[in-house]
């Protein structure tokens, strides 16, 4: 009775010491609809899922654990927490990536146009103190508006 008692804690023992699979897909559904802030936050929440990842590797209380019940079991939590880091180092690529096309681009073309649109004001209103002639003042707003 004690022995199989003593067994079955053991055997508890170095399953809970067991790495999850905390694998993540780098390319999921619906990626090309999120909004900037949910890609934003979406990495906030990657960085801390690599970290705990990365925790789980080289000497820890599992690893120890298992090196005392199970020996083998450290060799599968460390293939298996390589491959959690590695998905979400992967995944969190893959969103930087579409950040970087999607949000900051839009960013920059907001910042292109505006600079434009007060050109394009700045023209008017020389052109309305009679600074710049009617001639002066096509010519420039259609440079102004073709650089759109």
């Amino acid at each position: 009775m004690k022995k199989s008692s003593l067994l079955l804690i053991a055997m508890i023992a170095s399953v809970s010491g067991c790495v999850s699979n905390q694998a993540v897909q780098t390319v999921q559904a619906g990626d090309d609809n999120k909004s900037c802030s949910a890609i934003k936050s979406e990495l906030a929440g990657l960085g801390a899922k690599f970290e705990d990842a990365k925790d789980d590797s080289g000497v820890t209380g599992k690893n120890v654990g298992l090196a005392i019940v199970f020996w083998p079991g450290i060799l599968v939590n460390e293939v298996r927490s390589n491959k959690n880091q590695d998905s979400i180092d992967a995944r969190i690529s893959n969103l930087s990536a579409l950040y970087n096309s999607k949000c900051l681009a839009t960013e920059e073309s907001r910042r292109a146009s505006d600079t434009a649109v007060g050109k394009l004001r700045d023209l008017k209103e020389l052109h309305e103190q009679g600074i710049i002639n009617d001639e002066e003042y096509e010519v420039a707003r259609k440079r102004a508006v073709d650089s759109l």
